[in-house]
């Protein structure tokens, strides 16, 4: 693959991962449980009917041979991809709460920073990377959630939820929750993601790890079967089987799964792909962009609609100085 052929291709990956939780927003009562379900189920096998066609590309040795000879890697693939899938089922229940543009405030200050420094305890920091530059990119990812936070809050009282009347207490109350939900996902669950990649994946330190499309396909493989497990007992608790396989009625919900999944674990192959291609240290920062498209996304969706120009600006402040920060740790 060619330089730019990986660029153009990474580009692609930013929006495809910045685009599928809006559709969280979209379900119409069918259950997130169900939503989640699918995803995983068609992510498990989008990735390895596309591991298994490209792979004589990438990798030369059997697949059954990897995996024996590195049994405990692979275990820990599918662990910490079970983890990941719960984590990002919370997310998506947030998503929908809360909307996409909070919701991205925070995932993006953890995720970023949880990934920095999963990569740099695990493998050490980047080459042009420095402790100061990561400090100072945090610090700036903290004031912007904070920032957009307060964009909410100002938001809301545009929309006539002012403090003191049960309307404001009730949302107030609902993103206090949701907020704390969020940050227990993205501190705790989802970065077993890069957990997993920085303690499996083969790298020039470490030769003795198990290619990259073979762990992400055991990433996808661990997210169906945790998401099997963690939607099941929610729909089983709420009767709600037969909704999650209600084709009659919810082949546009299946759907909206289908296209997520190819999104979400698409994107991820397609990273897995191009990122040795442009070099890791220029790749990683780069993917971080799908915030961008979230946030995008919250506009799109209509979230600060009918808002004074004093919060757009806070908003548009709170977003910019995400960028920044990315911008920073790179």
């Amino acid at each position: 693959m060619t330089l730019t052929a990986a660029m153009i291709l990474l580009v692609i990956t930013t929006v495809l991962w910045g685009s599928w939780y809006q559709f969280g927003k979209k379900l119409r009562g069918w259950p997130v449980a169900a939503f989640m379900l699918w995803l995983y189920f068609f992510s498990a096998v989008i990735v390895w009917a596309a591991v298994l066609i490209i792979k004589p590309f990438f990798v030369q040795e059997p697949l059954g041979e990897i995996i024996a000879s590195n049994w405990s890697r692979c275990m820990i693939a599918l662990f910490c991809g079970a983890v990941f899938s719960v984590g990002v089922q919370l997310n998506v229940i947030v998503v929908k709460n809360v909307g996409v543009v909070i919701s991205t405030s925070i995932m993006a200050t953890t995720g970023v920073l949880m990934g920095t420094l999963i990569s740099a305890f695990f493998g050490g920091i980047r080459e042009g990377q420095s402790i100061e530059k990561i400090l100072a990119g945090a610090v700036l990812l903290i004031l912007s959630t904070i920032v957009c936070q307060f964009a909410t809050i100002s938001r809301n009282k545009d929309h006539g939820l002012v403090k003191g009347n049960s309307s404001y207490e009730e949302e107030a109350s609902k993103r206090h929750r949701n907020t704390a939900l969020l940050l227990f996902s993205t501190i705790f669950l989802t970065p077993n993601y890069a957990l997993a990649q920085s303690l499996t994946v083969k790298t020039d330190l470490r030769p003795e790890g198990i290619p990259a499309l073979l762990c992400i396909a055991l990433l996808a493989t661990g997210s169906f079967i945790g998401t099997l497990v963690f939607s099941g007992v929610q729909l089983s608790m709420k009767h709600q089987w037969k909704e999650a396989f209600n084709f009659r009625t919810r082949k546009d919900c299946i759907l909206m799964s289908f296209i997520s999944a190819f999104c979400h674990y698409g994107g991820n192959l397609g990273y897995a792909v191009s990122a040795p291609v442009i070099s890791y240290a220029i790749a990683w920062p780069l993917s971080t962009t799908y915030n961008l498209w979230q946030y995008l996304w919250g506009l799109v969706l209509g979230e600060f609609n009918k808002t004074s120009v004093k919060t757009k600006l806070m908003l548009a402040f709170g977003i910019l100085m995400a960028v920044a920060a990315i911008l920073i740790i790179k």
